[in-house]
């Protein structure tokens, strides 16, 4: 029996964004207790965001979005005390984001989340198909 509701529909976009549901709420659930609401979105940004710090620009092509939506993402983390900017020791007119150290516990808990549930995952489906998926989304990525 599938738990995928058969009145909608099962295309590939549709069973992704399915799964993507259930992982942000995982995760989402894990982070219930923070002090600040963020979003599943400001959480794939913090789990993306080197501990050594990275330039807005380079850290925009990372997660796939503009420098404009990153940087409001980035203020909203900012502000929430998980992230910092500071400037580049090495260009004072760049700029370097990287997690605090209030940022860098959450993003732990962010990526121990995310290992559990493709453990979960890799067990529900079996460790050949779980291969199998991993190469096909690697190799669907690589097309960019």
């Amino acid at each position: 029996m599938s738990s995928v509701n058969e009145e909608y529909p099962t295309h590939v976009f549709s069973l992704l964004g399915s799964a993507l549901t259930v992982a942000k709420r995982l995760m989402e659930a894990e982070i219930s207790g923070e002090p600040h609401r963020l979003r599943g979105s400001h959480l794939r940004l913090l789990s993306l965001t080197p501990a050594e710090g990275i330039r807005p620009t380079e850290l925009a092509a990372r997660v796939g979005m503009t420098k404009q939506s990153l940087g409001e993402f980035v203020s909203a983390l900012q502000e929430a005390g998980y992230l910092q900017v500071e400037a580049d020791e090495h260009d004072r007119r760049a700029r370097i984001v990287s997690p605090t150290d209030k940022g860098l516990r959450l993003q732990r808990r962010i990526l121990e989340t995310f290992a559990d549930t493709e453990e979960r995952w890799r067990q529900a489906v079996g460790p050949r198909n779980w291969t199998t998926f991993r190469k096909v989304l690697n190799q669907l990525a690589d097309e960019k």
